[in-house]
Formats: C-alpha cells, sequence, structure tokens
C-alpha cells in the first residue's frame, strides 16, 4: 500500500515538472507555468467528481512550493488571494497562506494577519491557529530589528484577537505574547475579555482561564486600564455604549441650538412685553 502511495506521489510530481518545462518553454516564465498548473488542479478538485483529488492536492501544493522557492515577492498578491479566496480547497489555501508569511516582510505580514483573522471563511479553523503561530514566531525572530510602527500594528491585530477570537488556544497563544511585551496589558480591560472562556471548556481551559477571572474578580472595571488610548483602531468593548452615528450627533447638535435659539426670542419678547407695559 505504502509502495503504492509512494508511486502515485511520484507521479503527481513528474506530472508537474512535466507540465512547467512544456509550458516554461511556451511562455518563458517558470513561474506563470507552475500558477497554470495550480489553477488546473484546483478546478479539478473543486468539481469534486474525481477520484484523485488527494493527488490532485499535493500536486497544487508542489506548485506552491515551487512557487514560494522562486522567492518572487511579484507573487504575494497572487498567494494572499489563494488564501483569502473562499471558493479555494482548504489545502491550497493553508499552503498558500504560509508561503505568503514567509516570502513577505514584516509590515507585509502584518495586514496580511490582519485580512486573515478578519475573514469569516477563515475564522474558526484549525489551520489559522498554526498561521498565526508561524506569525508570532517570523515576529519574535525580528522583533529587535523591527520598527515601532510596525510593532504596535502586530500588538493591535493580537489585541483584536484576545477579544473576538472563539479559540480559547489561540487566544491564550496571543495573551502570552502580550504578557512580555505590554506592562499595561495585564490589568487591561482587553485582556479581562478573556473571562469569557472560564467555566467553559475542558480542564486545560479551566486551569488557564479561571485564573484570569479570578484575577480581574478582584480589580473593579473603572481601574482597569484601557488600551484603546493607544491602540485606538481596536474594536468595541463588550458592555461599551453604541457609538452614535455622526448623522445622529449632527441633528442632536441642531436640535440644541434651535432649542436655545427659541430660548433667547422668548427671553427677548418678555423683556420687551415688560418695557412695552412701563411705558404704559
Amino acid at each position: 500500500m505504502k509502495n503504492k502511495l509512494c508511486i502515485r506521489w511520484l507521479a503527481v510530481g513528474l506530472a508537474v515538472l512535466s507540465f512547467a518545462r512544456s509550458a516554461d518553454a511556451a511562455t518563458n516564465d517558470p513561474n506563470a507555468a507552475y500558477k497554470i498548473n495550480l489553477e488546473r488542479a484546483i478546478s479539478l478538485i473543486n468539481t469534486g467528481k474525481t477520484s484523485w483529488a488527494s493527488d490532485l492536492s499535493t500536486e497544487a501544493v508542489l506548485c506552491i512550493n515551487a512557487l514560494e522557492k522562486s522567492g518572487d515577492r511579484s507573487l504575494l498578491p497572487y498567494l494572499a488571494e489563494k488564501s483569502l479566496n473562499a471558493a479555494n480547497p482548504k489545502t491550497v489555501r493553508r499552503r498558500a497562506a504560509a508561503a505568503y508569511v514567509n516570502m513577505a516582510d514584516m509590515e507585509e505580514t502584518v495586514a496580511f494577519m490582519k485580512k486573515m483573522n478578519a475573514a469569516p471563511s477563515v475564522k474558526g479553523t484549525s489551520w489559522l491557529y498554526f498561521l498565526n503561530r508561524q506569525i508570532l514566531g517570523k515576529f519574535a525572530a525580528q522583533e529587535k530589528h523591527m520598527n515601532a510602527d510596525t510593532k504596535e500594528k502586530f500588538f493591535s491585530c493580537l489585541l483584536d484577537i484576545i477579544q473576538s477570537s472563539n479559540d480559547s488556544e489561540e487566544a491564550e497563544m496571543a495573551n502570552r505574547f502580550l504578557l512580555d511585551r505590554i506592562p499595561e496589558y495585564a490589568n487591561s480591560r482587553q485582556r479581562a475579555t478573556l473571562c469569557r472562556f472560564a467555566n467553559t471548556g475542558n480542564a486545560w481551559v479551566t486551569n488557564t482561564y479561571n485564573p484570569i477571572k479570578a484575577h480581574f474578580d478582584v480589580i473593579p472595571p473603572k481601574q482597569r486600564t484601557d488600551l484603546r488610548k493607544r491602540f485606538p483602531d481596536l474594536p468595541p468593548l463588550p458592555g461599551d455604549a453604541p457609538a452614535r452615528s455622526s448623522m445622529k450627533v449632527a441633528l442632536a447638535i441642531i436640535a440644541g441650538v434651535v432649542a436655545l435659539a427659541v430660548c433667547a426670542v422668548a427671553a427677548w419678547l418678555a423683556v420687551r412685553r415688560r418695557r412695552v407695559r412701563k411705558a404704559v
């Protein structure tokens, strides 16, 4: 069985190389050749009618590996599209996202991370956890030489995960990372949102999040730091009063001005009547 599987994978690999060489001869662009082969594999997988879906997935991954190995940064938009497009097979999306992170600089990676964590078709998937872990490792390796603006954007992205993720492991990964880097995070309103995981899962969840809840049980809400002063792009916190729209605010201001004008006119008329009476 193993021998048969190896032979099939070898056949797939040879097919990819053969196609790439023939396309290269026609286009003089090996990256274009791999892209064509990748699109073909995706199309066949998405038909759902082939018994070779597993082999086609392997073929697609081999193509992405080749694109990554080329180091051609002009491929970044292409890899981003393959990662974010919900119509693409999960295997393709996961591998394309990992390749993007490996090829991009840190600023590009942070922007990509934000898009991936906001995408409805990606949120809650197991591979997003591994992608975020890959990005955390990349940040840690480059942190000493990173500019302050990129760091702040990255921290903001992690705080967003803290507030909105439904994955307790993913949230804890971000929590540990921020505890070591932002002193005021420990007693922040943003970290307090992790209390939502307390008493909601297995022993690991209980042992991880119940101490966080106990920590904040003794810190009154008014004494908790709101990190939105430092990271203004963060989403609203649970329990925040709904933000009033700019139109409603404008109408309220206009109504107030009109009310003051009416009061001023009424006062002026009252004074005028008194003067008239005195004159009579």
